[in-house]
C-alpha cells in the first residue's frame, strides 16, 4: 500500500531541456520573422507618404484651377510648408507615417512643382513625372 513513492507517482510537467528547445525554437522565428516585419512597415510608411503627396498635389492644382489662373505658374503655392493656400481644397494636411513634414518646392521645370517630404528616403512628387 506504501510502495515506492516513485513508481506510484505519475510523471508531469516539462523538463528544463525541453523548455530550452522550445524558447530556442521561438527566437530563431523571432530572428526571421523581425527583419521582415520590419521592412513591410517600412515600405507601408513609404507608400503612405506617396499617396500623401498626391493628394497635395492635386489639391494644388484644383486650388489654381478655382482661382481661374490660366498661367502655368506655380509661384503662389510654392511658399514652404502645405497649408492656409490649399485649404479650400485640403481641408486636413496629410501626416507623414514617419514624421516628415510637406512642403511644396519648384519642379523640375518653370511650370512645375513638386510636393517633399523631410524625411530622407521618401522621394518628391512631381506630377506628370
Amino acid at each position: 500500500m506504501y510502495g515506492n513513492s516513485r513508481t506510484n507517482r505519475k510523471a508531469s510537467g516539462f523538463t528544463l531541456i525541453e523548455l530550452l528547445v522550445v524558447v530556442l525554437i521561438l527566437s530563431i522565428l523571432m530572428a526571421i520573422a523581425m527583419p521582415l516585419y520590419l521592412s513591410s512597415v517600412a515600405d507601408s510608411q513609404t507608400k503612405t507618404c506617396h499617396a500623401n503627396m498626391q493628394t497635395i498635389s492635386t489639391a494644388v492644382q484644383a486650388a489654381r484651377t478655382a482661382a481661374g489662373t490660366t498661367q502655368t505658374d506655380y509661384s503662389t503655392y510654392i511658399a514652404g510648408a502645405v497649408g492656409v493656400a490649399l485649404e479650400p481644397d485640403l481641408k486636413t494636411v496629410p501626416v507623414c507615417p514617419a514624421g516628415g513634414t510637406y512642403t511644396i518646392v519648384a519642379g523640375t521645370t518653370a511650370a512645375s512643382f513638386k510636393v517633399h517630404c523631410s524625411i530622407a528616403g521618401h522621394t518628391d512628387f512631381e506630377p506628370g513625372y
